[in-house]
């Protein structure tokens, strides 16, 4: 059940590099590089993988990347989805190795044939169209099944039932967590981001900043199923169309923001992720924000405002708006 708590914000072997450019908008160019090794090692074998795994840990970048997501997290690295998925392929169904295998051959096939559309996608949400690099790493039986790391690193647990082995599915979140590298190159907010905060201002910025971060990743990846639909949605897109709980994560913010500010940072954390995180307020709401300027303003009014920082966003959701359905603003004082 871990794995339903976790998303956080959040694929092949080098050998499979991708650097397809873009000739018409070559500033548009994104590379992305994916790297299977890890999972391949571990589906290939997976009794040795059982036996030997802080070597194999130790080994391959996109276990190295897991553990760095441990530790942004400040989530404890535990062994239960480990030991229990390896025993689920060797013990009771070792058809899900090849099925496993043939998921990462077919996204990808379809990242290669699709990724002009990719870009474009991305780059119609960010405020300026500079080239990235992405590396995509896929995994094997980790708690996190899909993170963004060290500003371009992502990690995809290849062996997650959420994909349902189906590369658009897959492909959807993989434009989730490939837009976060687009944002944190363009926002203000990154700095708030990429570090926990010490005291109730700094937290405050922090609702901002993720929620945005989060919901503009979400939004864009709820638009990419216009282009790459699958029969397996993610909750949070459910949720998107459901309008009580769209109520209920803007009220989750607004909660967060109305947290007394003689707090500790401890507990205001841990609200965070309960909240934010786990109930999937930060998603949820911030993907509503940005849905919603998008309708009444234009994807190109949404883009450009990127670069202002999540609080600026708010303001203009806020305008659009009846009081009912605003996100605070609260002052965070230098």
């Amino acid at each position: 059940m871990i794995r339903s708590l976790v998303l956080l914000l959040s694929l092949l072997s080098m050998m499979m590099c991708v650097h397809i450019r873009s000739t018409d908008q070559p500033e548009q160019d994104v590379k992305i590089v994916f790297d299977d090794s890890a999972a391949r090692c571990v589906l290939e074998d997976p009794a040795r993988a059982l036996a030997e795994r802080d070597s194999i840990w130790d080994a391959f970048e996109g276990f190295r990347i897991t553990r760095v997501w441990h530790e942004k997290s400040s989530y404890p690295v535990t062994w239960e989805i480990w030991e229990r998925g390896l025993n689920r392929f060797i013990n009771d169904d070792t058809t899900l190795i090849g099925r496993s295998l043939e998921l990462a051959d077919n996204l990808r096939k379809l990242e290669n044939r699709e990724h002009e559309t990719i870009e474009r996608h991305l780059a119609a949400y960010l405020p300026e169209t500079a080239a990235f690099d992405a590396y995509v790493y896929l995994v094997a039986f980790t708690v996190p099944y899909a993170f963004c790391v060290e500003q371009n690193k992502i990690g995809i647990d290849l062996t997650a039932d959420e994909w349902y082995f189906d590369p658009e599915c897959l492909l959807n979140i993989m434009i989730h967590e490939l837009y976060h590298v687009g944002y944190k190159l363009n926002s203000p907010d990154r700095e708030y981001i990429n570090a926990d905060p010490t005291n109730y201002q700094e937290y405050i910025r922090l609702n901002y900043a993720y929620m945005l971060s989060e919901g503009l990743a979400t939004h864009v990846g709820y638009k990419a199923l216009d282009l790459f639909p699958t029969e397996h949605e993610h909750e949070d897109y459910k949720m998107l169309r459901d309008g009580n709980k769209v109520k209920a994560a803007i009220a989750g913010v607004n909660g967060l923001l109305s947290m007394p500010a003689d707090e500790s940072i401890d507990n205001l954390l841990k609200q965070a992720w309960d909240i934010g995180v786990t109930s999937r307020a930060y998603y949820v709401a911030g993907a509503h924000v940005c849905g919603t300027i998008e309708e009444k303003m234009g994807a190109e009014y949404l883009s450009g405002l990127v670069a202002e920082g999540g609080r600026r966003i708010v303001e203009e959701y806020n305008v659009l708006v009846p009081p009912d359905e605003q996100i605070h603003l609260v002052v965070a004082q230098p």
